[in-house]
C-alpha cells in the first residue's frame, strides 16, 4: 500500500471515531430541550357538618286510645356541602325491642297492634307509618309485612278492622331518612306522631322509653355507612 493510501485510511478511521463520539454525546448528554418549572404546594383541610336542633326529648304523656299526639323537632344543618338528615334507632337495644321488636328479638315483642307511630316532615305525608309497630318473627313466612325502602321510608297506613284483624307487621326501621340534599343553613321540622289504638286497656302504664338520634350525614351517605 502506498504512503498516500495509508494516510487516507488513517484519516477515514479518525473520522469514524469522531462521529461515534458525537453520537454518544447526543444520546447521553442533558439539556437537549428547553424546560421551565414552577414550585408549588398542595394544601388540604377538612370542612365541617353540624346539625342544629331544638329539644329532642319527646314526652307523649296522658295518651288516650285513638287520640294521637304529635311532637315537633326543628332542625337545620351547617355545612360546606349538601346534607341528609335521619332519625336513627338502635335496633339492638332492649328499649327498641320493647318498642318494636319481634317475639324472637324481645320477650313478648314490641307494642305491635297496640300503638300507632308515624314520622313526617313539615306537616306533610308520613315518610314512615305503622299501625302494627312490630317486626315479624324470623320463623313466620306467611304473615304480611309492610314495604320499607333502603332509606327507611314506607310502612303501612292499614288499621285493624276487627279485634282479630292483624295489619301488616311493620317494625320501626333502624334509620329513617327525613330530609335530603339540604343546603347550608336549610332546615325542616320533624313531626313524630305516637298514639294508642283501641286495643290498649291499661291505665297509667309506661309504654316505652326509646332512645333515638337525629343524625346529619353528607348527602347520599347512610348514618351506618362503613368508615373506609
Amino acid at each position: 500500500m502506498s504512503k498516500n493510501s495509508i494516510i487516507k485510511a488513517v484519516g477515514f478511521v479518525g473520522t469514524l471515531a469522531a462521529g461515534a463520539a458525537l453520537v454518544g454525546s447526543a444520546v447521553t448528554g442533558t439539556g437537549a430541550y428547553f424546560t421551565s418549572s414552577k414550585t408549588g404546594t398542595l394544601a388540604a383541610s377538612s370542612g365541617h357538618l353540624t346539625l342544629n336542633t331544638t329539644d329532642t326529648n319527646l314526652a307523649f304523656s296522658d295518651l288516650m286510645p285513638g287520640e294521637d299526639k304529635t311532637k315537633n323537632i326543628d332542625f337545620n344543618t351547617d355545612s360546606e356541602g349538601k346534607s341528609d338528615v335521619w332519625v336513627v334507632f338502635d335496633k339492638t337495644s332492649p328499649a327498641y325491642g320493647a318498642f318494636s321488636g319481634s317475639n324472637t328479638e324481645y320477650a313478648g315483642g314490641g307494642l305491635g297492634r297496640y300503638a300507632h307511630f308515624a314520622v313526617s316532615v313539615n306537616g306533610g305525608q308520613p315518610v314512615f307509618e305503622s299501625y302494627n309497630v312490630k317486626n315479624r318473627d324470623a320463623t313466620d313466612t306467611t304473615s304480611l309485612v309492610c314495604y320499607v325502602d333502603a332509606n327507611g321510608n314506607g310502612g303501612s297506613a292499614v288499621r285493624a278492622s276487627s279485634p282479630t284483624d292483624t295489619p301488616p307487621y311493620c317494625g320501626v326501621p333502624g334509620a329513617i331518612r327525613i330530609a335530603q340534599n339540604l343546603s347550608n343553613g336549610e332546615g325542616r321540622t320533624l313531626n313524630v306522631t305516637f298514639g294508642l289504638t283501641g286495643r290498649w286497656k291499661g291505665q297509667h302504664a309506661t309504654l316505652a322509653t326509646v332512645p333515638f338520634q337525629v343524625v346529619a350525614t353528607q348527602a347520599g351517605v347512610r348514618p351506618d355507612a362503613l368508615n373506609y
